[in-house]
Order: structure tokens, then C-alpha cells, then sequence
């Protein structure tokens, strides 16, 4: 039997998802770190002691920071380049559909809500954060967590839809789309990003309206 071929984002694109999914979270370190530890906020020389009180005091909303405004730049070139591969997606039709936009609160509730209220002023605190975070990565970069994103969710909308292909057969997976409704019966264009995973291009309604 002839395997469907299923295109995948390389590996930058995955982390550059995975940073964007957690940029409330690190804002809201950022900010809690450098209240916390504004005492040391102030000029003592250039020697390894002060260096390694920056980095125990500092050092992570540094890191975040870089993080954070590499995501922005890439981001919006990955997405303008996402639109552009969609065009050669495949056209389907749409069976049944499941608004799925509720996950991303389970996300936020799970993953970061609970770091919300730790100082992160030493190693000791944001050491397990940054241990819990290399853990999680590679889950997320292999599930459909990919596409539970906060940030995404600004933009776009997640939706669980069952399918039927040109050749007659069926199939379920996740899709992403800018598009506010999809109905039983649209005729659509999705482009794969993942197992299961796809990108809808365009909507052309036929379903209820």
C-alpha cells in the first residue's frame, strides 16, 4: 500500500513554535525576575563575581529576551512562507468539524500557570524551569501540542475535522486556518505540517452559512 507523504517543519520552525507557545510565560518571568531582584540592578565592575550574580540574578530574562526577539523576527516569515507552500495543498472536503481554539486555556492552565508566582531570584527556581522545558520540547515538537499555541490562537483557530479526500477516502487530523468558521460540507484546501497535522488555505463555503 502506497504511504501518503507528510511534510514536516524543520527543526528551527518546531522551536521557533515552541518559543512563541511560551512568550506569556516569559514575559511574565522577565518581569517578576528583575522586580525581584532589582536590589542588583546597579554598576559593580567588571570581575567574575559580578558576572556570576548577573547570571544567577539575570541570566534567564537575558536568555528569554534572545529568545523572545528571535521568535518575533522568524515568526512572521515563517507564517508568510507557510501561506505561500499552502497553495499546493490538497483540496478536501469537510465531513464534521470540532472548534478546538478551548485548548490553548488547558495549555495556558497546565504549562504555564503555574510558574506565575515564583520569584525566580536564584538557580534553585528557574533551574527546574528550564530542566521542565527541554523535557517538554521534544513532546511537543512530535504531537499535536504543535499546534496548541496561545499566541497562535490570537490569529488563528484550531480546529478537529474529519475529511474526505478526492479518492473518496476519509480522514481526521488538526487544522489551523485564519478563517473564523468552517461547516460540514466546505470544500477546502489543507496542506500538511505534520501527522495529521494541516494547514488550511482557503475555504470555499458550502455548508451552511
Amino acid at each position: 500500500m502506497k504511504k501518503n507523504k507528510v511534510s514536516e517543519f524543520i527543526g528551527p520552525t518546531k522551536f521557533f513554535l515552541f518559543v512563541t507557545s511560551y512568550i506569556p510565560l516569559f514575559f511574565c518571568i522577565i518581569l517578576r525576575q528583575c522586580y525581584f531582584n532589582r536590589d542588583y540592578l546597579n554598576w559593580g565592575g567588571l570581575n567574575s563575581r559580578c558576572l556570576m550574580t548577573f547570571i544567577e540574578k539575570f541570566g534567564l530574562s537575558l536568555l528569554l529576551l534572545v529568545v523572545i526577539l528571535l521568535s518575533i523576527i522568524c515568526f512572521p516569515k515563517f507564517l508568510k512562507q507557510l501561506h505561500k507552500d499552502s497553495k499546493n495543498g490538497d483540496n478536501v472536503t469537510v465531513i464534521s468539524v470540532n472548534n478546538r481554539n478551548s485548548d490553548a486555556l488547558g495549555y495556558i492552565a497546565t504549562y504555564i500557570f503555574p510558574f506565575l508566582f515564583q520569584s525566580f531570584s536564584n538557580v534553585s527556581e528557574w533551574g527546574p524551569l528550564v530542566i521542565l522545558l527541554i523535557v517538554i520540547y521534544p513532546i511537543y515538537t512530535t504531537s499535536s501540542l504543535l499546534m496548541i499555541n496561545p499566541v497562535l490562537c490570537w490569529w488563528y483557530s484550531i480546529y478537529e475535522i474529519t475529511f474526505k479526500k478526492t479518492d473518496g477516502r476519509s480522514a481526521t487530523g488538526l487544522v489551523i486556518s485564519r478563517d473564523k468558521y468552517i461547516f460540514e460540507e466546505d470544500s477546502i484546501k489543507i496542506y500538511s505540517i505534520g501527522y495529521n497535522l494541516y494547514f488550511l488555505n482557503r475555504v470555499n463555503g458550502n455548508g451552511p452559512k
